[in-house]
């Protein structure tokens, strides 16, 4: 086969695939990076193959797209990818040295997520008319989502066989394709249960099958449009989304008191980097405890 940057994007597509057993999300937003990468060297030097670059194109690239309109968390994404694939290429012996290994990876302002308070939640589950089939669907999405911490896309794709009632836990398919359990609190248990009591006329794989064809599960897209009208009802913040109901979760779990390391568990997160964003809420309940606790704290 011929040398070429498209054949080698598409060799490592295949190894994520095949190998790494990644998502199909994570594979389409690889590819996209790459692809973007690929158009970028173009215009740099059109003979110009992905073996051959040195630092200082890749260092050209990030300057061009750290300039764009990019987060800095999507240009540190776009900079993993291309990393990731050089790795690829080390592995496979199509290169003698890794040049990725001379690029820095771009610093990330770390933002406190937007989440939205007890009060608010309370208020956004009242919202569905539960007179209805999609009023009790919607409701217990809502429940889900703060109940567990999931992702939309590990939401949408719950298998009905994975549910266990009497133990109140889901076991989902995360990112990577890794599974792990997530805890119903009572309230989703009781949405989500009447939500199924509602006769569909069918029985489906999945707990949220698609309104249009039965043998798929929600789109993703109707799940996002959805949870953002519920939310636009109760917030005026345009950055709420179905991941704030994650982040809520995630905010009171350790307001209340819990460890980091068990809601790094929940939420599945890798690292535990990603989980210490949340600890903006222990802080602030420590400084109220010191006040009303510490002799230099009291007035």
């Amino acid at each position: 086969m011929k040398l070429n940057n498209k054949n080698l994007i598409n060799d490592f597509l295949i190894f994520i695939n095949d190998v790494k057993s990644f998502s199909h999300h994570t594979i389409r937003s690889y590819n996209n990076d790459l692809i973007q990468f690929l158009d970028f060297l173009k215009s740099y030097d059109e003979s110009l193959l992905f073996i051959d670059i040195d630092k200082s194109v890749i260092q050209q690239y990030i300057q061009r797209i750290s300039k764009s309109d990019l987060s800095d968390k999507t240009v540190l994404r776009k900079v993993s990818t291309i990393k990731s694939f050089y790795k690829f290429l080390m592995i496979n012996d199509l290169i003698e040295f890794n040049v990725m290994e001379l690029i820095s990876s771009p610093k990330v302002s770390k933002r406190i997520p937007n989440y939205l308070s007890k009060k608010e939640i309370q208020l956004l589950m009242n919202l569905p008319d539960l007179s209805t089939y999609r009023g009790n669907m919607h409701r217990s999405i809502l429940e889900l989502f703060y109940s567990t911490g999931m992702r939309l896309s590990e939401l949408v794709s719950i298998e009905t066989c994975n549910v266990n009632f009497n133990k109140q836990v889901i076991k989902i398919l995360g990112k990577g394709r890794k599974q792990r359990i997530v805890i119903l609190g009572n309230e989703a248990l009781k949405s989500l249960k009447d939500y199924l009591n509602y006769d569909r006329g069918y029985k489906n794989h999945y707990i949220y099958p698609s309104l249009i064809n039965k043998s798929k599960h929600l789109s993703v897209n109707y799940v996002y449009k959805m949870v953002k009208k519920y939310l636009n009802c109760i917030s005026k913040d345009e950055k709420l989304s179905p991941h704030s109901l994650r982040h809520s979760f995630a905010t009171h779990l350790l307001d209340e008191g819990a460890d980091l390391m068990s809601v790094k568990d929940l939420l599945g997160h890798e690292d535990l980097s990603s989980t210490q964003i949340y600890t903006h809420v222990t802080l602030e309940k420590i400084k109220k405890i010191y006040k009303l606790s510490h002799p230099y704290g009291k007035k």
